[in-house]
């Protein structure tokens, strides 16, 4: 201190502990700022002056109150809708939380046509509750496809939802590492009678209705009292052979013939299906492969007493890795009945399955006739350890229907808010609701640079009017949101960046240190880096 002095006659002791206290007082100023950002963000954000996009977070709430909407918080809105609309704000977007409204459906869908993009928050079955106006699901369902003809993405578009949500996604991945070959689908009584009663005759089985997410109306099928033929296809087995079936909701255990398991999978409980002690009504072909009704059928993983592991991804990205393992007794995960355990992405111990994951994920969206769409921008697999395989876990389910974010569970209830959560989870939600935000805007990015390239739109009008041959590989017609995205084939990449070299002059000066000390002559590198003063 002095008008002859600066930071060089500062003794190198003073000045490397002076530099510690200075570390720290911006360490916690740093801190302080991001506190007191994470409180702003337990309320709605106001939207940038100047957004790159305008989005919109789309909820409903159906009538009957509080017993109807139990996903809502004491503001009527989804409890992690804000946190989802911070996301984007904090990605340099707009985001408004809006509901649908099925009593006016015109007036709504004017109302969104200003939106670059839509992240619907309505749990499947909400817009066909009791008291809604019939159709509404479906009304609501075109005018989300429309959006997506239109360039606008919709998170998750019904057709996401329908055939990536559906568990016949599991056959349409089967030649995939992370599939089973031997998964079969069967939409009518006819393909479920020839089906089971082959493939319950060689191993033990897993039947999975499409319906349901806690494990209702999926059974494990073990043969009772006959032994398994040596070959898929040797037997069959009879209407009157016996089979043991254990639910994965509750666990419980039920043994019945062939007969009576085929009509409760056809008519439910009752008449020739007998009486059940689950409390699911079967029925899974009601309706038929339109509405919902399949079966799928796999063989029985042994290792699913190990557990499962639920990549949690945003878009492409892995945020995070859940171990479900069943609890003592018991024989899965599914259900709730499990001990979890957390890891971050980069963790050893799965990252053989994140590797295998990651290589098949941009073959999931064409491999279910999705390739005009991008991925979910939140989304799950749930995965089963397996032996003797291209991968050490299969999938058993996809979750991209409106994933919950449990950090912010506690927000979740008639009278509660985000005010409620902890600060470690709000912190951690808020992390993921973030990257939401960013994945989002990434997407609308790059639909809006692939729609500003003229070489795009010449090969789509030329894709659209002309039957291509042969198509060389550089000038391959794209089609779709993920055409114009740029999605990256599994097989291709980017590029990587040119640095310049260093000239020998920039190699001479090195990094930055404080200017040279008084003694010696030679320059000394200090614990901080001393600015020289402004003359």
């Amino acid at each position: 201190c002095g008008p002859d002095k600066f930071l060089d006659d500062v003794a190198d002791d003073d000045f490397a502990e002076g530099c510690r206290l200075t570390n720290l007082i911006g360490q916690k100023a740093v801190e302080t700022l991001d506190e007191m950002k994470l409180k702003a963000m337990r309320k709605k954000l106001p939207s940038p002056k100047n957004p790159k996009y305008k989005m919109a977070v789309v909820g409903f709430t159906a009538p009957g109150g509080a017993a109807m909407n139990t996903d809502k918080d004491k503001t009527g809105s989804r409890y992690d809708s804000t946190p989802i609309a911070n996301g984007v704000i904090n990605a340099g977007a707009s985001c408004d939380l809006i509901d649908y409204t099925p009593d006016d459906h015109e007036a709504f869908a004017a109302s969104v046509e200003k939106y670059d993009g839509l992240i619907v928050r309505i749990n499947p079955g909400q817009l066909s509750a009791p008291g809604v106006v019939a159709g509404a699901q479906m009304r609501f369902d075109d005018l989300m496809m429309k959006m997506v003809g239109d360039g606008k993405p919709v998170w998750s578009s019904p057709a996401v939802q329908k055939q990536m949500g559906a568990k016949d996604a599991l056959v349409k991945i089967k030649e995939m590492s992370c599939g089973l070959p031997d998964t079969y689908a069967y939409y009518a009584a006819e393909e479920l009678e020839e089906g089971f009663k082959t493939s319950c005759a060689f191993q033990p089985r897993v039947i999975k209705q499409n319906r349901g997410s806690a494990g209702e109306g999926i059974w494990l099928v073990w043969l009772q009292d006959k032994e398994y033929c040596k070959n898929l296809g040797d037997a069959k087995l009879e209407d009157d052979d016996k089979i043991k079936l254990m639910e994965m909701n509750d666990n419980h255990v039920e043994i019945h013939t062939v007969r009576e398991f085929l009509d409760f999978c056809n008519s439910g409980p009752g008449g020739s299906a007998g009486e059940w002690q689950s409390t699911f009504p079967g029925k899974y072909l009601e309706g038929g492969k339109e509405a919902g009704g399949q079966l799928v059928d796999q063989r029985l993983l042994p290792k699913i007493t190990e557990g499962e592991v639920r990549m949690q991804m945003v878009k492409d990205t892995l945020f995070s890795i859940i171990h479900k393992k069943p609890t003592e007794g018991n024989m899965s995960a599914v259900g709730g009945v499990s001990d979890y355990t957390f890891y971050e992405p980069d963790a050893p111990e799965f990252a053989e399955l994140k590797a295998k994951f990651e290589a098949d994920i941009p073959k999931v969206m064409d491999s279910m006739g999705l390739g005009g769409e991008p991925l979910p921008i939140l989304w799950t697999g749930d995965f089963i350890p397996v032996d003797d395989h291209l991968a050490p876990y299969v999938v058993g389910e996809f979750n991209c229907s409106c994933v919950g974010i449990s950090k912010f569970g506690a927000a979740c209830g008639p009278d509660k808010f985000l005010d409620d959560v902890a600060d470690d989870d709000f912190a951690e939600g808020c992390r993921l609701t973030n990257l939401i935000g960013q994945k989002a805007i990434e997407t609308l990015r790059e639909i809006r640079d692939a729609a500003n390239d003229p070489l795009e739109d010449l090969m789509s009008r030329y894709s659209e009017s002309s039957v291509v041959e042969e198509t060389p590989k550089k000038t391959k017609p794209k089609r779709g949101l993920s055409a114009r995205m740029g999605r990256k084939s599994s097989s291709g990449g980017e590029p990587r960046s040119k640095v310049k070299p260093k000239s020998a002059e920039e190699k001479k000066k090195g990094p930055g240190v404080r200017p040279g000390a008084k003694k010696g002559g030679a320059e000394k590198k200090g614990p901080g880096v001393r600015p020289k003063p402004q003359r």
